[in-house]
């Protein structure tokens, strides 16, 4: 295995566990705001959600690239029309 498949193996595992974490982070919080109602945990609720979110995306462009597809999601001809 090379350095750059083991990076892209331990990152994807991480992103996995990041989003256990933070699905049972954001349960907890949303059982405090239901019990409580606490405006705290109503802001904790909406953080671990955001970054459940971003952890998503990730593990999404792992299986595109997986499948042998590009980082990206966009036609490639859209690409060509973007201007830097």
């Amino acid at each position: 295995m090379t350095d750059e498949q083991k990076f892209i193996a331990e990152f994807e595992a991480w992103v996995k566990t990041q989003v256990s974490i933070n699905e049972l982070a954001m349960t907890a919080s949303q059982k405090v705001v239901t019990e409580d109602g606490d405006e705290r945990a109503k802001d904790a609720v909406i953080r671990y959600e955001s970054r459940l979110d971003a952890y998503q995306f990730l593990l999404g462009k792992f299986e595109n690239f997986k499948a042998g597809k590009g980082f990206h999601d966009l036609p490639d001809d859209l690409l060509g029309q973007i201007k830097y």
